[in-house]
């Protein structure tokens, strides 16, 4: 088998297996629980009364706001706007309004159920309680489905007689119609109340937004927004054209300027000079004079050299005539242009440029005075755009503005106008008086429903079943007794000498006794009936093979058998284990360990005055070593003696190891009894000074948590196994094969 399949089959085992063991091994607490469920349900089953139901079916129709009125208004607007905020309509409001305190008191006050002695809020509450209200859903699968409800109202009630529950829903039937008209009339009555007062409230918002608008026109000196700013933008759109062709004569005209400058071959402010200085006829004198000058000095140069003294006389006059011509200019001028003096000489040459054209000084001049005023428009034009543009930002939030208030002035004219038509309506459908709720399906005799006993029965098992489950689930969740060998194999860290079976049952024993002999025989009575079973002794001579197979390799002539706690049946299994090895011919002593509370000696009637504890504390030089016959098999026996005072002490002595050692060649096996392992430390005491020893553990009284901690202590000491002991399983093993057993002679 791989070990997915042995993970499976633990999971099965576990599971299923696991579940019914549990509620079989609890199933007296199980059938407790349910039958005590059962007892108290099932009569109240039995004395239920009769339960008798009927209905009824009214077709809901709602009031002026859900008609279809005969205008272009629609119904939701009418029922959002000009309907009584404090009354609701809808279906899920009018089923609560139905079954409201103040409709059932008035069916309640025409039956005449106040008059039974009971208080109002208790006779409503049984009258709600009996009353169903809801709204009736498409009885097609696809309606059904989507959800899809109806206008059909159902009203059911449940009551103690057929006649009973008919005359309720006729007076609720009664109560229900005269509540709808009521609501009618008090709803349109409010919706018209409702309305006039929004009318005057409606106008005046009229008229105020309409004075906006006035008052907006006039600050701004506008008629329509919009246009203004689509003319602004209009003239922006010219100025910035006009400019644009401003900016291309001005290339032409500088163009022009530029040439003429590269003719005189001066710079532009000494060009400007000269068109000035040109009309000017004292500087022409001058200027005429000068070249006269200039004409004379060439010619003397021409035939004298540069010291002769008419050469030099006529330099200076020439100097003198250039300054009486710089000092005419800046007359004239204010104040001369740069490198004006050291172009002079050209200036005269210039003259003859001048005077060959004499449009030159007026084409410069003209040309000046056009770029001047070329420029002042251009300037004059940016400011006005720049006006207009300052103008223009301002437009979007009177455009904002204007068109609010228009669309405002709208929205008020509308609402006005629907509240004028609403107000008709309302007149109109008054004047009908509304309309009444129609009976679909009027009350009948009430059908019995109830009670459905069979149900109940079932129902009452189903729960009591559940209940025992719980109870017996809860019961092993808080219970850590070791009850299945399952459990044991699973739990124990150990090896598994072997089990023993359940023969008895030790309440009935008990039982049997006689109340005298209660306490003084009933141990005796049941370890002697546990020995002489065949099983048992069968599974104590498998326990003992196991024994010495585990210790085959080792010394194994001294055993301690010890337990987690009392009662899990030590003493039984140590008496039982000593006749076993009896029966194989082999020489066993067998000591009472427990010094506390020794029970060995009852079964063997032997007195214990003397015994291993007075050999410890030294009162006796050897303990008395008795043989006794049990069953037909002769054991050496010692007994426990007398009850010391501090049994520790006496076991911490050496006496007892010394003893045994002593007594190991005499025997083939010394079995010791001790005490209990948990809450003292006898059983640890004993269990170091033997070979080895073996823990035996009960069905349904050992804890998973005993069994470990008594496991832990003895861990140092050689523990050969676990016995199992007084296991249900094991005795349907044996009873299976009862007839292999061979009877024992007694």
């Amino acid at each position: 088998m791989n070990q997915n399949q042995w993970d499976l089959d633990s999971q099965n085992d576990l599971g299923y297996g696991q579940l019914f063991a549990k509620l079989w091994h609890r199933r007296f607490l199980l059938l407790g629980v349910a039958g005590s469920v059962l007892a108290i349900s099932v009569p109240f089953s039995l004395m239920k009364e009769p339960i008798y139901q009927s209905y009824m079916e009214i077709l809901v129709e709602s009031n002026y706001q859900g008609k279809e009125l005969n205008s272009n208004l629609s119904n939701e607007y009418l029922e959002n706007k000009f309907a009584d905020a404090n009354v609701e309509v809808d279906y899920a409001t009018q089923l609560r309004v139905l079954r409201s305190s103040q409709i059932l008191n008035k069916v309640i006050k025409r039956l005449g159920l106040n008059e039974t002695g009971k208080t109002d809020s208790e006779i409503l509450e049984t009258l709600r309680e009996s009353l169903s209200v809801y709204r009736l859903t498409e009885d097609t699968e696809e309606s059904k489905k989507a959800g899809a409800e109806t206008n059909i109202i159902q009203t059911i009630y449940t009551g103690g007689s057929p006649s009973e529950t008919k005359k309720v829903l006729e007076t609720i039937q009664q109560v229900y119609l005269e509540y709808n008209l009521e609501q009618q009339e008090k709803r349109l009555k409010d919706g018209l109340v409702f309305i006039n007062q929004q009318v005057p409230k409606a106008r005046q918002e009229l008229t105020e937004v309409e004075s906006a608008i006035t008052q907006l026109s006039k600050k701004n000196n506008l008629i329509s927004p919009e246009e203004e700013a689509i003319a602004i933008k209009n003239n922006i759109r010219a100025i910035e054209q006009e400019r644009a062709g401003l900016k291309a004569q001005t290339s032409q005209i500088e163009g022009d300027y530029t040439s003429l400058q590269e003719q005189l071959k001066l710079s532009p402010a000494n060009a400007l000079a000269l068109s000035r200085l040109s009309q000017s006829p004292r500087y022409q004198n001058l200027l005429n004079s000068l070249q006269t000058i200039e004409i004379n000095l060439a010619n003397e140069k021409a035939k004298f050299t540069q010291d002769s003294p008419s050469v030099q006389n006529l330099v200076d006059k020439r100097d003198a005539q250039k300054a009486l011509l710089v000092n005419e200019a800046q007359k004239i001028l204010g104040q001369l242009p740069p490198n004006f003096i050291r172009e002079i000489d050209s200036l005269q040459k210039q003259r003859q440029l001048v005077e060959s054209d004499n449009n030159f000084v007026n084409r410069m001049t003209d040309a000046q005075s056009r770029l001047s005023g070329i420029r002042q428009r251009d300037l004059t034009l940016a400011q006005n755009k720049a006006e207009l543009e300052r103008q223009l930002s301002e437009f979007p939030s009177l455009i904002s503005q204007s068109r609010n208030l228009i669309q405002q002035t709208q929205i008020k004219r509308e609402a006005l106008q629907k509240l004028l038509q609403a107000k008709q309506e309302l007149e109109i459908e008054l004047s009908r008086g509304g309309f009444n709720w129609q009976i679909i399906e009027p009350p009948q005799l009430g059908e019995k429903i109830g009670p459905n006993l069979l149900k109940d029965l079932l129902l009452n098992l189903i729960v009591a079943s559940f209940l025992g489950v719980t109870a017996v689930f809860i019961r092993e969740t808080t219970d850590e007794r070791i009850t299945s060998l399952k459990q044991f194999e699973q739990e124990a860290t150990l090896p598994i000498l072997g089990t023993t079976p359940r023969l008895f049952s030790r309440k009935r024993l008990l039982a049997q006794i006689p109340l005298p002999f209660l306490v003084s025989s009933a141990e005796d009575i049941s370890l002697k009936k546990v020995i002489e079973s065949n099983s048992f002794r069968e599974s104590l001579d498998c326990i003992y093979e196991n024994l010495r197979l585990a210790n085959i390799n080792s010394a194994f002539s001294s055993l301690a058998v010890s337990s987690a706690g009392i009662g899990e049946g030590k003493s039984t299994f140590t008496v039982g284990l000593a006749l076993s090895i009896a029966r194989n011919q082999q020489r066993v002593l067998l000591i009472d360990g427990d010094l506390r509370c020794p029970i060995l000696h009852k079964l063997f009637a032997l007195n214990n005055q003397s015994g291993l504890s007075n050999f410890l504390a030294g009162e006796i030089s050897r303990p008395d070593i008795n043989q006794v016959s049990f069953f037909g098999e002769t054991v050496d026996f010692i007994s426990s003696g007398s009850t010391p005072n501090d049994p520790v002490k006496l076991l911490s002595s050496n006496r007892l190891q010394d003893f045994i050692e002593q007594q190991k060649p005499n025997y083939d096996l010394i079995l010791i009894d001790t005490p209990p392992v948990l809450g003292m430390v006898d059983a640890t005491k004993i269990a170091s000074i033997c070979d080895s020893s073996v823990l035996v553990m009960r069905a349904d009284k050992t804890k998973v948590s005993e069994l470990s901690e008594a496991i832990a202590m003895l861990s140092k000491f050689n523990v050969l196994g676990i016995v199992a002991n007084d296991f249900k399983q094991v005795s349907a093993q044996y009873q299976a094969q009862a007839r292999k057993l061979l009877p024992q002679q007694v």
